[in-house]
């Protein structure tokens, strides 16, 4: 087969587009901003199967172009009674492709399942600085409970604050429908569900305001259930702490 050049230009253009694709996602990606332990996480295994993928991508689109700008001999091929059907290609190729594969899949699950586990296993990560929170999910609001007795909701706009540098534990439940409590900036996403607790965990970094939002469609107001996350210096969160606490 040999295309004219229009139809070279087509595929060629075609190619540069579905190529451009890839670029255009990994610029939006970097551009959503990030910061503590998960976002590195989670941006690290997003720039690998990104990675991966374009790589796949490239090579497939190759090879097409390969096959359609190569002209290939014909041959009568009809099928015979008792005669071997003819090979085509080379094993050798079949063989390298599927080993090839195979490993992709296998970094892709190392690193993965690496990945899980240091969303959920918060036990490894946890110091003696660390407490838990308890957040349940209403509507169309979220309920902090600390260990020292402080209670409170963002539905009158106040933050939820935890210090930085410090291993924080989520444990997070919901009081009527399902719901997802989020935290994009810093990747952690953890289901809320009336029939159950769920745990999560953060390691900030650096201080400063992060929205909350629900990821779950939740009812008609889904969208006005948001809050903030204050990330306080350890000194500052102590004092507000030890001073919220007392008057409990």
């Amino acid at each position: 087969m040999n295309p004219s050049k229009k139809q070279f230009a087509l595929i060629i253009g075609a190619v540069i587009i579905l190529m451009l694709n890839f670029v255009s996602i990994f610029n939006w990606f970097g551009d959503l901003g990030g910061t503590g332990a998960h976002a590195e996480v989670y941006d690290e295994l997003f720039t690998l199967y990104w990675s991966l993928g374009a790589a796949i991508g490239l090579g497939v689109y190759c090879y097409f172009i390969y096959l359609v700008t190569t002209s290939q001999e014909e041959t009568e091929d009809e099928p015979q009674i008792g005669e071997k059907p003819l090979e085509r290609g080379s094993t050798k190729v079949a063989f390298a492709i599927t080993v090839v594969i195979t490993l992709f899949l296998l970094v892709l699950s190392d690193v993965t399942f690496d990945s899980i586990d240091f969303f959920e296993k918060h036990e490894e990560y946890t110091t003696d600085e660390s407490f838990t929170i308890k957040v349940t999910g209403y509507q169309y609001y979220w309920k902090y409970q600390y260990p020292n007795g402080i209670e409170y909701t963002s539905a009158g706009g106040e933050a939820l604050r935890i210090p930085v540098d410090v291993p924080v534990v989520f444990e997070v439940t919901s009081g009527d429908v399902f719901h997802s409590f989020a935290l994009p900036e810093h990747r952690i996403k953890i289901d809320a569900l009336p029939s159950r607790a769920n745990t999560g965990w953060i390691l900030a970094e650096e201080t400063g305001y992060y929205p909350i939002r629900c990821f779950e469609l939740c009812g008609d107001d889904h969208a006005i259930m948001i809050g903030n996350l204050e990330v306080m210096e350890k000194s500052e969160f102590n004092v507000w702490y030890q001073s919220e606490g007392e008057g409990i």
